[in-house]
């Protein structure tokens, strides 16, 4: 009897393995069988897997062909944004969800119920495929999961102490491979939100340099780490970190998560962004950078609403840092019921998991489940694994050096042995025993858990 199988991208490893893997063990528990893997790597494999559900992580028209080659194969496609829970204003919706990739979808799952009414303003007859289910990088920071860190922040605690973690959000100005706003991406909507988004960028990063400039040096106890955006110029950071040359600014060791960064920190300091959220949901204190006193088009409702404390200019971050370090003044996220009322408005899964209403749509979907994996065992995984290494060689001198660099930063290679790594500790944290699981490899980069 097959299993359900459902195939779930995986673009940047850093920011969403951990949280795929959790989401891929509770949809085994329910007996579907969960593929994940790079995008290309489960794309050059489509015509060898079983027909199942592909999981898509953005919906933007250069999803538009790949999607139509999964439903000639027979395959099922729900999609998702990612990005979906700060870049959902209504001038954004059709740059990052396309109308020909909504007419091909079953389902378009939203991380709440704010982005599904703008997303339904921009393609109301699509309102019996758009359902909210919140994002699986939510769930890993519930306390029932948190233990998953242990570790890591213990190693952190013993390598830094106490710090300030400083996580960046620079995605437009100082992108790995394309800083500053792509000229492919045409005027309209999408680009006025992209220069108002830069603009803000351009604003902070000059008042991260003023203070970094003097604080570090005037404040030597206190440990700041900056913790890049995985899409980031790391050497932009590095070169910065050099010339202030402070031993207690520091770029942060890649070896440990950003959640890991998070628990350790004493607190977090960002400017609308993921991590402010990530803060106040591991019930860390979160001071928002602002812009300017006029709200910018980007700001962020929901991250201002879990921010412990915002502030205009450097001098009222250095004040605050000092009372924390020096005059144990300390402060705490808003805890109110109008900010509960925004997050939940905001994230579908503040109380059950994302795989619960995941599995209540999907459920739905009929699909014809005609074949196996065609050539799925160990001697054919070790032929495709030389093509795929030869072929990599191949097109490495014909890719662009910059291009591949930025490719490894989003998403390094992945063992077998690494993600198994990962998943047995998923399952002791579910309690559940991992003999009654299945962890391989079906094709290089393919990795699958499914019940025995």
């Amino acid at each position: 009897m097959f299993k359900r199988r459902i195939y779930t991208v995986v673009e940047v490893k850093e920011r969403e393995l951990l949280a795929k893997i959790l989401f891929a063990v509770q949809m085994a528990k329910k007996d579907y069988s969960i593929v994940l893997g790079k995008k290309n790597s489960l794309f050059n494999y489509s015509k060898l897997l079983q027909t199942g559900i592909f999981f898509f992580k953005g919906m933007g028209k250069n999803n538009i062909k790949p999607m139509k080659k999964l439903m000639k194969l027979g395959h099922k496609i729900v999609g998702f944004d990612e990005e979906g829970l700060v870049m959902n204003q209504v001038e954004t919706i059709p740059v990052r969800i396309n109308k020909d990739c909504l007419n091909m979808v079953e389902y378009f799952f939203t991380v709440g119920k704010n982005q599904k009414k703008n997303t339904l303003k921009v393609y109301p007859k699509f309102k019996n495929k758009v359902h909210e289910i919140g994002n699986s990088r939510f769930d890993l920071l519930k306390k029932k999961y948190r233990n998953y860190f242990n570790d890591e922040i213990k190693n952190i605690k013993s390598k830094y102490g106490k710090f300030v973690l400083f996580p960046s959000k620079f995605t437009i100005l100082n992108h790995a491979l394309f800083p500053g706003i792509p000229k492919s991406v045409k005027k309209g909507p999408g680009r006025f939100v992209l220069e108002k988004d830069y603009e803000d960028q351009k604003i902070i990063e000059k008042k991260l340099k003023k203070f970094f400039k003097y604080f570090p040096k005037k404040y030597p106890n206190v440990k700041i780490i900056i913790k890049p955006h995985p899409i980031e110029n790391k050497n932009y950071w590095n070169k910065l970190i050099k010339k202030i040359n402070a031993k207690n600014l520091i770029l942060a060791d890649e070896t440990f998560t950003t959640n890991s960064y998070i628990m350790a920190s004493e607190f977090n300091v960002g400017s609308n962004c993921h991590t402010s959220l990530e803060s106040y949901l591991c019930n860390k204190p979160t001071i928002n950078i602002r812009p300017s006193k006029k709200d910018g088009y980007i700001i962020n409702q929901l991250i201002r609403a879990v921010s412990g404390k915002e502030v205009l200019e450097v001098k009222e971050l250095e004040k605050i840092i000092v009372n924390w370090f020096f005059k144990s003044k300390k402060f705490n996220n808003k805890i109110t019921q109008k900010n509960l009322k925004i997050l939940n408005y905001n994230i579908e899964n503040v109380k059950k998991d994302t795989s619960f209403y995941f599995e209540k749509k999907i459920s739905q979907i009929k699909i014809k489940e005609k074949n196996k994996d065609k050539f799925s065992n160990f001697l054919f995984l070790n032929f495709f694994e030389f093509v795929r290494r030869f072929k990599n060689i191949y097109y490495g001198f014909l890719t662009n050096e910059k291009k591949q660099s930025y490719q490894s930063v989003k998403f390094s290679s992945l063992t077998l042995e690494e993600f198994e790594t990962y998943t047995s500790k998923i399952f002791k944290i579910l309690n559940i025993n991992s003999r009654n699981f299945s962890v391989k490899e079906i094709y290089p980069g393919c990795f699958c858990i499914e019940k025995n």
